[in-house]
């Protein structure tokens, strides 16, 4: 063997002592102002999983962090944050040293998900409280995140019913074999010589129809609460009705690129001036169309939380696309709330009706509520008449003579045009009219850098497209904790721009 003289490996550091984590971050990481942010967060409420049994205790603001630090920087899964616990220095910084394995990670995040809520409302609160929420202006948006199942792992009402009627009959033939394999045994060995149980083709069946039948069940209650139903009625279910049984509550969604697959329709509200998302929901619900009541409800309890007033002036503009178009939607506005909704898109709606020999119909339209008439696409107006007997209103355009838009606007017979209206149709003609105002138009306008460009930074900047977990109130607890953290770093990024603006100004005043 070669000798191989070994000399001492010396680096010098130029350190006085052992260099410290955050010496080797250095002062400009933003993971210094991210855990100053999450010093402000109250987990008193979190439940970190000690049980005093002689297992190291972890804080739940340390394992808080690392839940969230890892979200930021695109890492989910709780055993890669274990293995960055000890690689990666901003992890060991944030977790003081410590090193949490994956299970006590995924428990705290399995254990806290009804405690989220009120964490993403401290987030915005906080916000807030640095000047980045004035709630002038919000937006509404939904988008669609996959569920964490297959559509291989599906089956539709009509297959759940054939597959049990086709379990059950290969069930009783297994018994009645089982039976005459019993009876011959018993005659070769004695009866009392029985030591067999339940063959594996029975059991495996067994345990097969079982899970078809309980998930039939499931829909069909949920069918018969839909319809109003009581327990013993038979609802109505089309035989293309698909459940999953990887994940129960997930839907069957159109997705963005067109195919359907099972998914959760996410909700963001989010605030103009510095992009806070100030409410998250998600549901099952594939249509936007239910979610804006709500969202209306915790914008007016956090415009009470930060004391804005109607009375004062202070009014919150709330913008939504089309597809949260409805009368019921429109009538939820008021407290210092005004709803900013589209109808759909207006030249889709004209080319549509220049074809054939279709007369415009009521969405070419718009209500004027303060003068209560109705105008016509050529800007001649419908005045009331009279109020029907079942409660319609009845305007009449005496001006119709002459109008160029005639041929098109009345049916053949016709001396003027007739409008019989219901309540909810002018709540949506006054909605379609209110955003053909221009400083309406204007505030409108943003909606779509406002309420998608969040969604847009959580899919491609932090990586979250899909729910990891299984069930609706997991999954929702999961897309808050995402907007938290989306909020977090807003403030993080908002507060370090900040320092270094107050550093340039001492640089320039001293200059």
């Amino acid at each position: 063997m070669i000798g191989i003289e070994c000399k001492p490996y010396i680096i010098d550091t130029g350190y006085l002592f052992p260099p410290s984590l955050a010496d080797f971050l250095g002062d400009e990481d933003e993971v210094h102002v991210f855990r100053e942010v999450t010093e402000h967060l109250d987990v008193s409420r979190l439940d970190s999983d000690f049980n005093g049994m002689g297992q190291h205790p972890y804080h739940p603001l340390m394992l808080l962090r690392l839940l969230m630090w890892g979200m930021a920087n695109r890492v989910v899964s709780t055993r890669r944050i274990e293995v960055l616990t000890h690689r990666d220095v901003s992890f060991i910084y944030l977790a003081g040293g410590q090193r949490p394995d994956y299970r006590t990670l995924a428990r705290f995040r399995r254990r806290n998900t009804k405690e989220i809520k009120r964490l993403f409302k401290q987030t915005v609160l906080f916000c807030a409280r640095l000047g980045m929420v004035n709630l002038g202006h919000v937006s509404l948006d939904g988008t669609k995140l996959k569920a964490s199942t297959s559509k291989h792992k599906a089956m539709s009402y009509g297959r759940m019913k054939e597959e049990e009627k086709r379990l059950e009959r290969e069930i009783d033939e297994l018994m009645q074999q089982s039976e005459s394999v019993d009876n011959e045994e018993d005659r070769l060995f004695g009866k009392d010589n029985n030591g067999y149980n339940l063959p594996e083709e029975l059991q495996r069946r067994d345990e097969r129809l079982n899970k078809i039948r309980g998930l039939r069940q499931e829909l069909e209650q949920e069918k018969r609460e839909e319809q109003g139903l009581g327990d013993g009625e038979t609802p109505l279910i089309k035989d293309k009705e698909q459940r999953s049984f990887a994940d129960r509550k997930a839907r069957m969604m159109l997705m963005k690129r067109g195919e359907f697959d099972y998914a959760y329709n996410a909700q963001a509200c989010t605030e103009e001036s510095h992009g806070i998302i100030i409410v998250a929901n998600l549901t099952n619900d594939p249509a936007d169309t239910e979610h804006l009541p709500q969202v209306v409800e915790e914008v007016r309890e956090l415009r009470q939380e930060l004391g804005l007033s109607a009375e004062d002036g202070k009014q919150t503009q709330m913008s939504a696309d089309s597809g949260y178009f409805s009368a019921d939607n429109i009538k939820t506005e008021g407290d210092g709330i005004e709803l900013l909704i589209a109808s759909g898109r207006e030249k889709q709606k004209e080319e549509k009706e220049s074809t054939g020999n279709r007369v415009y119909s009521l969405k070419r339209f718009c209500y004027d509520k303060e003068e209560d008439v109705w105008r016509c696409p050529e800007g001649r107006l419908l005045r009331r008449e009279t109020i029907q007997t079942d409660g319609k209103y009845r305007y009449v355009c005496p001006d119709c003579a002459g109008c160029k838009l005639r041929a098109r606007c009345l049916k053949p017979g016709e001396d003027m045009r007739t409008l019989v209206v219901e309540e909810d149709q002018i709540l949506l003609g006054e909605m379609r009219a209110r955003l053909k105002k221009p400083e309406k138009h204007a505030v409108y306008r943003k909606r779509k850098w406002v309420a998608e460009q969040p969604i847009g930074q959580i899919k491609e900047g932090l990586g979250f497209r899909r729910v990891t977990v299984r069930g609706d109130d997991y999954a929702l607890g999961q897309w808050r904790f995402v907007c938290a953290v989306q909020n977090v770093m807003k403030a993080v990024r908002f507060i370090v721009s900040s320092r270094k603006s107050e550093k340039m100004e001492a640089i320039i005043s001293v200059a």
